[in-house]
Order: structure tokens, then sequence, then C-alpha cells
């Protein structure tokens, strides 16, 4: 074997090793996979003075690649072969992303699949969103999956009010509020 093919083969041994490290972590501190795609959206938002609905809409790509990136960090990160059971259809409708269906100053449509499939979820979403000064109403459809929220932003940059509509959505994925 020539140098360089060793040098090659580390290197993949080194990416190897290197996404297990990373997958681990992320398994230990599932809270990184929260404030990461956060605070990556803030700063291209940031940096390319995006206001409104296009800063929403970075910011729903930015969370969508980053949890699309930690979950396959997550699949190669196993060191045993195990065989992955193909994913139903409700589960692969379940990992389908939000997205921005419509937006006007003072109103959004979200389709957010998970409303459709977990009732709960839906229930919490509404309260949470409800609960927000901000927040004028919200309208949610389980049939569409569609969540309208009239908002007056009030002394919220668009910016601002896009990264608490997002936390809100976030909090209410979450299993530990009833």
């Amino acid at each position: 074997m020539d140098s360089a093919t060793l040098s090659a083969e580390n290197l993949t041994n080194s990416e190897s090793v290197n996404k297990e490290q990373i997958a681990t972590f992320l398994k230990e501190h599932e809270e990184v996979e929260m404030i990461i795609p956060v605070m990556f959206g803030l700063f291209v938002t940031s940096r390319f003075q995006l206001r409104g609905a296009n800063a929403l809409l970075v910011n729903l790509g930015v969370a969508t690649v980053f949890r699309q990136l930690f979950r396959e960090l997550k699949k190669t990160s196993s060191s045993e072969v195990k065989q992955e059971k193909p994913q139903s259809s409700s589960t692969a409708k379940k990992e389908e992303e939000m997205s921005i269906v419509h937006s006007v100053n003072g109103r959004v449509r979200l389709r957010i699949p998970q409303v459709k499939e977990d009732a709960l979820f839906a229930k919490r979403l509404e309260r949470l969103l409800n609960n927000d000064d901000n927040v004028i109403s919200v309208r949610i459809n389980q049939i569409t999956a569609s969540v309208v929220i009239n908002y007056d932003a009030g002394s919220l940059s668009d910016l601002d009010l896009g990264f608490k509509l997002i936390s809100i959505i976030e909090t209410a994925k979450s299993d530990n509020i009833t």
C-alpha cells in the first residue's frame, strides 16, 4: 500500500470516529439540538438583515437542516450493526417538517404535520400560543394540519417574534407539558 491509500483510510476512519463522537455528544446533551438551530438561524437572519416572514422562513429552513443533520449523525453513531425497520406512514408524516403556507403582517399560516397526528400536541400548541401576549388569536385545523396565528408584534421586531413563535412550537413538542 502506498502512503496516499493509507492517508485516505486514516481520514475515513477519523471521520467515522468524529461522527460517532458527535452523535454520542448529541445523545447525551439533547438540549444542544434546540440551541444550535436557533443560534445559527439568528446568525443567518441578522447577517442578511432578514425580517418578518422571510426571517421565519429562513429559521424554519435552518431548523429543518439541522434536525436532518442531527438525525443522520445519530444514525451513523451506532457502533453495533442494527437493521433499521422501514418507517410506517404515520412515522414518516410526523417527521415531515413544518412550513409557512402564507404570511402577511399580523397573520401567519403554518403547516405542522404533527398537529394532524397528535391531538395532545395540538392542544398544547393552542394553549401556549393563546397564553402569549403577542398572539391575538389561534385557529388550528387538525384535518389539514394548519395553524393560523393572528398576532400583534408590539415592540418586538419581526425577527424576535419569529423566534418567539418557533420557541413556542418547540415547547409544545415537548412531552413534559400537560
